[in-house]
């Protein structure tokens, strides 16, 4: 009974093992609000679905709060395109599983950019602008080449911009007490 017991379980574990070959998404690593990161993707990896020439990097955001990314090409070749996932995949065959325009291997797609800034070269650069963040969490964006002038490795850069909305207000106090604080000394010298 035991051998049975034991032949069944190294049967299950080998029935849930990841399949030959998979491996994870391997990220780049985290930019810090308001930077550029920079790096090499490959000229098809978003339309091929290919993980392996795509960069996958982290952010953190909150819920309410706006994000901007912009992904630029650095070689006129590159055709580069962006997509914005919430979590961070820790899936064993989260590469192979890996989708430009849907959800995949533990990533919630949420929305993607592409062509949205004219530029030389195929196509233009992509760009979302002011995306409301659903979650408070982090966040992956991936950058890959979509329809480029070459199929091998090119630059790119990609910058996020979240600004934190608790700093709004305060920014917003701050201007209505630099503008009664202008109005206050013009009236203390005579001006209107």
């Amino acid at each position: 009974m035991k051998l049975k017991t034991l032949l069944a379980l190294a049967a299950l574990a080998l029935a849930v093992q990841a399949p030959a070959g998979a491996s994870p998404i391997v990220y780049q690593g985290n930019i810090s609000n308001y930077s550029t990161v920079t790096g090499n993707i490959g000229g098809y990896g978003f339309i091929d679905d290919d993980a392996s020439n795509v960069a996958f990097w982290t952010f953190s955001g909150n819920a309410g709060a706006r994000v901007s990314i912009h992904g630029a090409r650095l070689n006129s070749l590159l055709d580069p395109a962006i997509s914005l996932y919430f979590g961070v995949s820790t899936a064993a065959n989260g590469a192979q599983a890996f989708l430009h325009d849907a959800s995949f291997g533990g990533l919630t797609y949420l929305i993607g950019g592409d062509d949205e800034i004219d530029v030389p070269g195929p196509f233009g650069d992509p760009m979302i602008t002011s995306y409301l963040l659903p979650f408070t969490g982090v966040y992956t964006v991936a950058i890959g080449g979509f329809a480029s002038d070459a199929d091998r490795q090119l630059p790119y850069a990609l910058s996020v911009a979240v600004p934190n909305p608790a700093t709004l207000p305060l920014l917003g106090l701050g201007l209505v007490a630099l503008g009664f604080t202008v109005r206050r000394g013009r009236t203390s010298l005579g001006g209107k």
